[in-house]
């Protein structure tokens, strides 16, 4: 059944909504601060939580911006006294579900976590359909398998570097799915996102009065992650001053929130990734050598898309599929004219440049068939080179009929070897009876 998580600061409202829903066959967990809901929502994932708006310490908003952060997109229902609607209003605005005034309508409260279940059961089952995995089968991505295989049940800290768009979170996503640590959260952190002050407060938590502004206390990254993993991509971003704090942090398996004196224990996977060479970096004194060797415990390299052009094939079938299974466009055929021009372009974008040129062609132009034209209009370098495929395509078959069908002839007429040629049939789909 589905579980609800009840937030309120008053014990007699959380006994009587909580036996309310008890009797409707709901799970139910409840808290008297926000603070604890926050830890709650990241270890149990709850399918609801109701929560008051004014609270002692963080209130309801900010619970909801804490979540929302923290990548957890729970329904949530404000309990609100009159005064505090103008504030549900403007959080609902920013995706809040929806508000009840006290005193709460227990019937109208069933009826809203009813439909909001059934809305969530649809939605989970089209996120299943856009949940993103590896995609390949060259030797180099079975190679890439086969070390996540053997890592992932461990707790070792694993460092994945690989060139921008090559699927670094997709490779820490993995690991953390086959490993122990899977039933935890999975919280992912872009360290270049974060100024250096702000990035050292969201990583450890602060205590309140620990600065100006710091009314309350936070729960920093590394608590959330408690039982689970924590992905820090671009790590090579991290000042010198911060390194040495997160060092100490692997070390002792333990931190202090910022402005606080009380040791928390660091209950996480760590995985971190990076698109710089961090050997060179430790070389230059941008990167601490100590910290590279705590981190790279276990390193993994991921390939970039022009090392494995063979996996251009399952990787755009994969793309389409998806997004005209979203889109509701009908799936185009995928020509070899257009993959082979795929592979004229040297990709600096990597898979994710691939998937977006995808897109923007279906969208565009809703085609029947992927050909080399709607490269040359998309990426104009692809459409040279697509140009000279199809006059070098052009010239082949005006030799085969020459020579009547034959391939000995033909080749000394194009000044190419029988095996080049062969080859060159195959690649342009030119039937060798031809």
């Amino acid at each position: 059944m589905a579980r609800i998580l009840l937030v309120d600061d008053k014990p007699n409202i959380l006994k009587v909504m909580g036996a309310v829903l008890r009797r409707e066959g709901y799970t139910v967990d409840v808290a008297s601060e926000a603070s604890s809901a926050l830890l709650l929502s990241l270890e149990k994932k709850p399918d609801i939580i109701i929560t008051d708006v004014q609270m002692p310490g963080m209130n309801g908003v900010e619970l909801f911006h804490s979540l929302r952060t923290r990548g957890l997109d729970i329904p949530l229902i404000f309990i609100t006294a009159y005064a505090s609607v103008p504030e549900a209003v403007s959080v609902i605005r920013e995706g809040a579900v929806d508000y009840l005034t006290k005193p709460v309508d227990y019937k109208v409260l069933k009826t809203l976590i009813r439909r909001l279940l059934s809305a969530s059961a649809e939605r989970k089952r089209f996120e299943l359909s856009e949940e993103r995995y590896l995609i390949g089968s060259t030797p180099v991505m079975q190679t890439l398998y086969e070390r996540i295989d053997a890592v992932a049940p461990t707790a070792a800290t694993v460092l994945i570097q690989g060139e921008n768009g090559t699927g670094k979170e997709l490779v820490a996503r993995a690991i953390h799915r086959k490993s122990r640590f899977r039933e935890g959260p999975f919280i992912p952190v872009n360290c270049a996102a974060f100024n250096v002050n702000l990035l050292e407060s969201e990583l450890f938590g602060y205590e309140a009065g620990a600065f100006t502004g710091a009314h309350r206390r936070k729960i920093g990254f590394f608590e959330t992650a408690r039982g689970g993993t924590l992905f820090l991509d671009e790590i090579s971003e991290l000042t010198v001053d911060l390194q040495v704090k997160l060092l100490r942090v692997l070390q002792e398996r333990a931190f202090t929130r910022v402005g606080g004196t009380d040791l928390v224990k660091a209950e996480f996977r760590l995985i971190a990734a990076t698109n710089r060479d961090l050997e060179q970096e430790v070389k230059s004194g941008r990167f601490r050598a100590d910290l590279f060797y705590r981190l790279a415990v276990v390193p993994l390299r991921v390939p970039p898309l022009r090392e494995r052009f063979e996996d251009l094939s399952l990787l755009v079938s994969h793309f389409v599929d998806r997004i005209c299974q979203r889109e509701g466009i009908e799936r185009p055929e995928i020509t070899q004219q257009f993959l082979d021009g795929l592979k004229s372009h040297t990709w600096p974008g990597n898979v994710r440049e691939l998937e977006n040129l995808i897109e923007r062609i279906l969208v565009l132009y809703r085609p029947k068939s992927l050909v080399g034209e709607l490269l040359q209009k998309e990426l104009p370098q692809i459409g040279k080179a697509v140009r000279v495929q199809e006059d070098e395509r052009t010239a082949i078959l005006k030799a085969l009929k020459l020579c009547r069908g034959n391939k000995t002839e033909a080749s000394r007429l194009l000044n190419m070897p029988r095996r080049t040629l062969y080859y060159k049939l195959k690649r342009f789909g030119i039937p060798e009876a031809e």
